[in-house]
């Protein structure tokens, strides 16, 4: 057996164990006992799980929980916790991104189109917290987005549960935002692994077209970034991607810019040109901001 059938094969026996509705409660009891109370808790007995997941034949339960012992669960001479593939399992499952698909229609947000300059709307639909204009193109050109698309965002389901659209909305930048800073220093924040930056290719140059190119996008001076492991890409503004250091977040701090919406809608207008490996955006004031291949920002 070669390395990646050996990988698919434990990959396909992990998620084998995993169903079971017994198994799964068995999980949701352990995270409640040992996780959710605080990330020191103890152990939770044989019982107690037992009782919890409400399975009165001891053998039926006692196959299902050691199923799970070793990968998922750990045992210990006091009892029971998870280990960590087992606590993952629960998060994900939290999330809604496996079982649940919610609409949110569209509704005003508290925010400008950084296009013209209108009044913005957002919405959620299949997995993405979308913000939109009325009134203009937007950013994205693609078949599968609508059009007036300034943003759309990878976002659970359970981020719009139970919230307004106004707070999924903020939420959702603020949580891609720390996603960008992540690739921007190199790694990705969905596995660890490293991630490259691209910048636009020079003019005249031929940008690709993978899916996920800088072709669907209108605007010169974005960069994209691609997990060399999980694949995971993004496409952000480069100055936005490091608003973390200077000298962005010095100059989003001086003009009282929170991070999120109001730092991506800042930068948007700023006219770019290229120079060589390098992308330079210059603000309304005619301060110039020059960002290289490695995503260094200067000041000019």
């Amino acid at each position: 057996m070669d390395g990646s059938a050996e990988v698919f094969s434990h990959d396909a026996l992990a998620f084998s164990v995993l169903d079971s509705e017994v198994r799964l409660a068995i999980l949701d009891s352990l995270y409640e006992r040992t996780v959710a109370s605080g990330p020191l808790a103890g152990n939770a007995t044989y019982s107690t799980i037992k009782a919890d997941v409400d399975v009165e034949d001891s053998g039926r339960f006692s196959y299902h929980l050691d199923r799970l012992t070793d990968q998922f669960v750990t045992k210990t001479e006091s009892g029971y916790r998870l280990a960590e593939p087992g606590r993952e399992v629960v998060r994900l499952r939290r999330t809604g991104v496996l079982t649940e698909d919610p609409t949110v229609e569209a509704e005003p947000v508290d925010g400008a189109c950084y296009y013209c300059g209108s009044g913005i709307q957002a919405f959620y639909r299949r997995g993405y917290l979308v913000t939109w204009c009325p009134e203009c193109p937007g950013l994205i050109e693609h078949e599968l987005v609508a059009d007036g698309t300034l943003a759309s965002l990878s976002y659970p389901p359970a981020g719009v549960t139970g919230v307004d659209i106004e707070t999924a909305f903020e939420r959702s930048h603020r949580r891609a935002a720390q996603a960008f800073r992540a690739m921007a220093d190199g790694f990705c924040p969905n596995c660890g692994h490293d991630v490259t930056a691209t910048l636009p290719p020079a003019e005249g140059g031929d940008p690709g077209d993978d899916g996920y190119g800088f072709r669907h996008v209108n605007h010169d001076g974005m960069v994209r970034f691609a997990c060399t492991h999980c694949g995971q890409r993004r496409i952000s503004h480069p100055l936005y991607a490091t608003d973390d250091r200077g000298p962005m977040a010095d100059f989003f701090a001086a003009n009282g810019l929170d991070p999120g919406w109001d730092r991506i809608a800042a930068v948007m207008p700023w006219s770019v040109t290229g120079d060589g490996d390098e992308l330079v955006f210059e603000a309304p004031g005619g301060t110039r901001f020059r960002v290289d291949d490695e995503l260094e920002v200067r000041r000019e």
